[in-house]
C-alpha cells in the first residue's frame, strides 16, 4: 500500500473542521471576544474598572488557550473561511438598498467632518493665550474631549463601513466619476 493509499480524499482543512478540537477551539475564541466586546459597554453600564480589567484579561486567557486545541490546521481553516466569506460579500453585486445604506454611511462621515470643522473654528476663535479652556456649545474643555474623540471615532468607522457596504464595484464607478476620457471613446 502506498503513502497515497492512505491519504483521506478530503483536505485537511475540511477533515479538521469535523472534529471536536476545532469546534472547541472556535468556540473558545467567539467567548473570548464575546467577553472583551462586552468589557466594552460594562463601563457605561456603572460596573468597576476591577470587573472590567477581569473580563478583558479573562477573554484573552481564553481566545489565547484555544490556540491549543486549533493548532496552525484550525487556523488556517477559520482564516480561509472568514476571508472567503469577506470576498464574497465585498465582491458579490449590490442591491439599490445596500448602496443606499454606503452613501448615507459616506453622507454620514463627511457631515460629521463640517461638525468637527464648525468646532474647530468655534474653540479657537474663543482661545485665549491664558487663562483656563473656554466653554464653547455649552461644554466644558473634558466634555469637548469627549465629543470631538467620539465624533472622530464614529467618522473612521462609517467610512471604513461605507467602504465596504458599497461594494468592489462602486471603486469602478468612482474612478470613472474622477478620471478624464476623450470624446468618442
Amino acid at each position: 500500500m502506498t503513502s497515497s493509499d492512505n491519504q483521506s480524499t478530503a483536505t485537511p482543512d475540511n477533515a479538521f473542521t469535523k472534529t471536536w478540537r476545532y469546534k472547541m477551539g472556535l468556540t473558545m475564541i467567539i467567548v473570548g471576544n464575546l467577553g472583551i466586546l462586552f468589557a466594552l459597554v460594562m463601563p457605561v453600564l456603572g460596573v468597576g474598572a476591577g470587573a472590567v480589567g477581569a473580563l478583558v484579561v479573562g477573554g484573552e486567557v481564553v481566545s489565547l488557550a484555544s490556540i491549543v486545541f486549533l493548532g496552525k490546521e484550525g487556523f488556517k481553516a477559520i482564516k480561509s473561511k472568514f476571508f472567503a466569506f469577506v470576498k464574497s460579500s465585498y465582491t458579490g453585486p449590490v442591491g439599490p438598498k445596500r448602496h443606499y445604506i454606503g452613501i448615507t454611511l459616506l453622507a454620514i462621515n463627511v457631515v460629521i467632518h463640517y461638525i468637527v470643522l464648525l468646532y474647530l473654528w468655534d474653540a479657537f476663535g474663543a482661545a485665549t493665550a491664558t487663562g483656563p479652556p473656554p466653554v464653547i456649545w455649552g461644554l466644558d474643555f473634558s466634555q469637548q474631549e469627549s465629543l470631538i474623540s467620539w465624533l472622530y471615532l464614529i467618522c473612521e468607522i462609517s467610512f471604513l463601513v461605507s467602504i465596504y457596504v458599497l461594494g468592489a464595484d462602486w471603486w469602478g464607478k468612482f474612478r470613472n466619476m474622477v478620471v478624464w476620457e476623450a470624446a468618442g471613446k
